[in-house]
């Protein structure tokens, strides 16, 4: 295609130019214009919760969590993190929100459980960046 053409010439270009040969430099700079351009958009990304213990939510102990593109957690993860010391579903999801939005994200909508067994999944967006 055309246009598939011209971005991987521009991007040869930038690599070269601009991030000195090295494709990890290349590959930061597109991953923040990619942030930019989601500005703004109601893209969403999949919440995925595996709660602590194996018993489901609210048990004491650490519940991971992780952002990807799907709900099965496929695809590249954006952001991870563990929580515990809570009791009982609601102050489990309360201290993932939190935790959520420290990484740079919001919840868009409840959790839903029974998807994966000791599993929940919310969607989340990408907050807004301050400039």
């Amino acid at each position: 295609m055309p246009d598939d053409d011209a971005l991987l010439a521009f991007l040869r270009e930038h690599l070269e130019q601009d991030c000195g040969g090295d494709i990890h430099a290349l590959r930061n700079s597109v991953s923040h214009a990619i942030e930019e351009l989601e500005e703004g958009t109601r893209t969403l990304y999949a919440l995925v919760v595996e709660w602590g213990g194996g018993a489901g939510p609210g048990c004491e102990g650490p519940t991971r969590w992780s952002i990807s593109e799907s709900e099965t957690g496929d695809g590249p993860i954006y952001a991870t993190g563990t929580v515990s010391g809570f009791t009982g579903a609601d102050e489990g999801e309360a201290e993932i929100a939190e935790a959520v939005q420290e990484a740079g994200f919001e919840l868009d909508g409840a959790f839903m459980y029974g998807i994966v067994a000791g599993n929940s999944v919310a969607m989340v967006r990408r907050l807004p960046r301050e400039h």
